[in-house]
Order: structure tokens, then sequence, then C-alpha cells
């Protein structure tokens, strides 16, 4: 890499009567200051033009790798602090980069060019074999919380990116059942069906649906079952995780990359009733909702509803130290549904803005996170094999929390991080267009979320984390598809499980007017 800045900084007073003495200065912190750190047979970084105007002194400072322009900045300010702080009483008042080149070949070349859209990025462009990188603008704040490496960093993602995009081009078949479609009572989506029935019932709000009690009566069964077969075999306690995530914890776990598909939280601007009394009348006079005036009584977001379910988990551990001895610690979630903005893409049951999952979490040691997870998959596909009696498949696909995140391996391994359990379908969903739909996943983070919440153990051995997603509204919906609405026809483990819950399987909900 080779770097250039142009900067400036600024003092409390001027210092004009340096000009004479600051060339033998500038010297002596070229060939002492800026070289410690740097190998004898590497060049680092050097002051190769200077100007000194009333309190400013203009510099230009070229570098390579070994002393980046915008350290050896960052050490120069400090070293003229104490020396004109001791000898003239001098301050440093800012510290201010306007421009800054910098020249590298990435790991990967781009198939197109990238965009790092910052205030501080003037421009990328692709000279040959290498990269021009122009900053701008640049504060003592953004030289010392690193956004020039954190920007370098971010190139780097966006052109992987663009060899390996998402589950789609990385998914690999590693396990797959018998050929079972002909044994579906449903050939085809069974949304219209259920509304017949009176299961279900649409909601005001797209990909929201009142579950009545014949469906609900499932949906609970089926969270029995894993229970019984899953969470109380393997010694899984029930917690109770926060819904409404922070935007630190969302930047933490991730999912900051993903804004378009967070429901975002915005409280109102004020708890007084009276700043909202020309909404209010509004309403009551117009008997219409004027979303453009409810728009502007609304503050800055606090958060967003979960998405994943899982992240108040590591927020629990977050500057924590854990004893691995006591370890591993496995926690599960039912509180309440997840949410995603699935936008335009919402015609079936089988894809919601608002669904229910039963969330399996867990911290240990490597070989302990790994075998909960594989445990948890092997005990999940007992279920959907034998009890549901469908046809499956299970995918290594690329590892979740870092397609959340923005980023994409590097490395092949042998560890698969991610797994996903696959119903096959008779059809193609109205909403995707797939004959199949995901209905749980398997997870092994290493220490990804020990470093980002910044959690590790008494004696610095290694902590990972885990997690495993089963959706019983999902597991619900392939099952009816299977086994049809006939309660009768089902199989016995799922209706002595409605048995145990409700005495006797649910009546359908009728009204005069529906459904």
């Amino acid at each position: 890499m080779d770097f250039a800045l142009e900067a400036t900084i600024e003092l409390s007073k001027p210092i004009d009567f340096l000009t004479q003495t600051f060339p033998s200065l500038i010297a002596k912190i070229n060939s002492e200051l800026f070289r410690k750190g740097v190998p004898k047979e590497q060049e680092g970084s050097r002051i190769v033009n200077w100007k000194i105007a009333g309190t400013k002194l203009f510099l230009r400072i070229e570098g390579t790798t070994y002393l980046r322009p915008h350290d050896a900045l960052l050490r120069l300010r400090n070293f003229l602090a104490e020396k004109l702080g001791k000898e003239q009483g001098i301050g440093i008042r800012s510290l201010f980069v306007k421009e800054y080149e910098i020249r590298f070949k990435p790991k990967k070349m781009p198939k197109q060019m990238v965009e790092v859209k910052v205030p501080w990025v003037k421009e990328i462009t692709q000279k040959d074999n290498k990269l021009l990188v122009k900053l701008q603008n640049l504060d003592s704040t953004a030289l010392e919380d690193r956004y020039v490496e954190r920007i370098l960093r971010r190139i780097e993602e966006k052109i992987s990116a663009q060899y390996v995009k998402g589950k789609a081009e990385t998914c690999e078949v590693v396990k797959k059942s018998k050929p079972k479609i002909k044994k579906y009572k449903f050939k085809e989506d069974i949304t219209e069906e259920l509304i017949k029935k009176g299961w279900i019932k649409k909601f005001t709000t797209a990909g929201i649906w009142h579950f009545l009690p014949p469906m609900t009566a499932l949906i609970r069964a089926i969270e029995q079952i894993i229970i019984e077969r899953i969470v109380k075999p393997m010694g899984f306690q029930e917690i109770l995780l926060p819904r409404l995530i922070s935007l630190e914890t969302q930047m933490k776990k991730g999912q900051l990359a993903i804004p378009n598909d967070l429901f975002w939280v915005c409280p109102p601007i004020s708890k007084n009733v009276e700043e909202f009394e020309d909404f209010i009348d509004y309403v009551e006079v117009t008997q219409t909702i004027p979303k453009d005036l409810i728009t502007k009584k609304l503050d800055l977001p606090i958060g967003a509803l979960s998405y994943a379910q899982c992240e108040g988990f590591y927020q629990i551990f977050e500057k924590e130290i854990v004893d691995l001895d006591k370890l591993p610690l496995k926690f599960f979630d039912r509180f309440g549904p997840t949410w995603r903005y699935e936008a335009g893409g919402l015609k079936g049951l089988e894809r919601l803005n608002e669904f229910y999952r039963i969330e399996l979490v867990y911290i240990g040691s490597p070989e302990q996170v790994v075998k909960i997870r594989d445990e948890v998959k092997d005990r999940t596909l007992e279920i959907v094999d034998k009890i549901f009696d469908l046809e499956w498949r299970i995918d290594k696909v690329i590892p979740v929390y870092l397609e959340h995140a923005g980023k994409v391996e590097e490395e092949i391994e042998e560890l698969v991080k991610t797994y996903d359990l696959t119903i096959i379908l008779p059809f193609k969903t109205l909403s995707k267009g797939e004959k199949e739909l995901e209905i749980a996943s398997f997870h092994v983070h290493k220490d990804f979320y020990a470093e980002r919440f910044n959690f590790k153990d008494k004696s610095d051995r290694i902590v990972w984390t885990g997690c495993c997603g089963l959706g019983p509204t999902r597991f619900a919906y392939v099952f009816l598809l299977r086994h049809g609405l006939n309660f009768e026809e089902w199989p016995e483990e799922v209706k002595e499980a409605i048995k145990n819950l409700y005495g006797k399987f649910p009546e359908s909900l009728k009204l005069v007017s529906w459904p």
C-alpha cells in the first residue's frame, strides 16, 4: 500500500518563529519519531513538504503500511503538543486531513467498481491492478477511531461480496430424504382453504394473520413436540428475550447491514398529549389517518423489532467474563413473534412479516457448541422425518450471521457453520415462486459474537456461541400440506399433544358473515 495525505495542524498561538529551525526538526522527526516500530529494512512515513502560516502547520506525509501517514500524523501531534507545550506554552487546537490518497492491491480485483457511501470517501478508481482511494475531510476523531482502516476493510468486503452472493450461490446439499411428495394431501397452497375453514383470518397489516383456535392448537402442539423431543432431553432452560432491540445491539449483532429488512421503532416526540392534538382532531373529524402528520410526531428510532430472536442472548454476556468450566449454558425462547419486512412478496401463509419461532441459544467451548448444534439438527430431523413424514433436505449455506453483517467467508474450512432444513413442496410458493420452504436453521458462530460483544473466559480459553431457529408457524403450514385438515387422520403424537393441551381439537370460528 502507498499512502499520501495533506493535513493541517492548528495551534493555539502563531508558530512563525519556528520557520528557520523547523527543517532540522523535521529531519529528526523523519529519522527518529517516524522510525519507531518500523523494521530497519522497510520504509515508514516521511514528511515530504511543510509550510507554516500563523497558527497553522500545513503538511504532506507519504508512507507505507509499516507506518501509515495518519498514524504518523497522530504521533506528530502528540510530539508537538508535548514539545511546544513545555517550551512555548502552545497547545494543539485541531487536526484535519483535507485529502488522503491510498493506492493498494485488493485481495481480489472488483468485477465492477465498488462504492463506500460515507462522507469521507471522495472517489474510488481502478488503475491497472490497483485501486486508488481518495479520502477527504478527516478530523482527529476519524483518525483515532480508525475510520480509514474500516473504509479499506469495507472495500475489501464489498469486493468479496461480488464473488459470493448469499445462500443461493453457496448452497450445498449434504443430506436429503426419500421422495415423499406423492403422500401430500394438498398439491397447492392451502392459505385460501384455511380461510374458508375458519382456521385463519387476514389482519389489516400485510403479512400478519389471526391464527384462530384450530391453527393455534396445531402450532402449540408442534411447539410442545419440539419441547418434549429437543428442549427437555437436551437440558435447555426457558428465558424471555427482549423483542425491542436497541440500535447498539443491532449494530453488534450485524443487523444494521440489513436495515431494509427491519421494522424500526420510533417513539413519540413527547408524552404531552397536547403535542398530538392536531393529529387527534384530524382523525376524529375526518375518520381518516394522516400518516404524514403522525410521521412528524415521531422521534428518531431507538431500535427495531426483533429480527432474529437471539439478539438479546449475546447482550446478556456483553463485557462479561464467563467460566468455561461451568459451561455450556443452553436457553430457549418462545416469548413472542419475530418480525421481518418482506415488502411486496407476501401472498400466502408461507412467508410473513410476523411469525412465531422457537429459538435455542447456547454458549460453551468449541466442542460443546458444535455438539449441541448437531444434536438439535438431528433431533429436528427425527420430528420432520418420522412424525411429520415430510420430504426434506439439509443444506450447507453461507453463515447467516455473516450474511446479516454484510460479510462473506474468505476461507474454506471443514466446520459447517450453518445448516438449513428445507421442506420440498409439490408447488411453487405464491411469495417466492420456489418449490421448497426453509423451516429451520442451525448455527455455530465460532467466536464471532464473543468478539463483537466483548465477552471472554476467565482463563482466556476460546468461547463460542450458536443458535438454532425452528419455525412452528412454517412447521404447521407444511404439516397441513402433508396430512390435510382432518384431525382424525393426523399422526398420533400430534393428536395427543393437542388433547393434552386442550382436551379436544378446537372448533373453527364461524360468524354469520364469515367465513
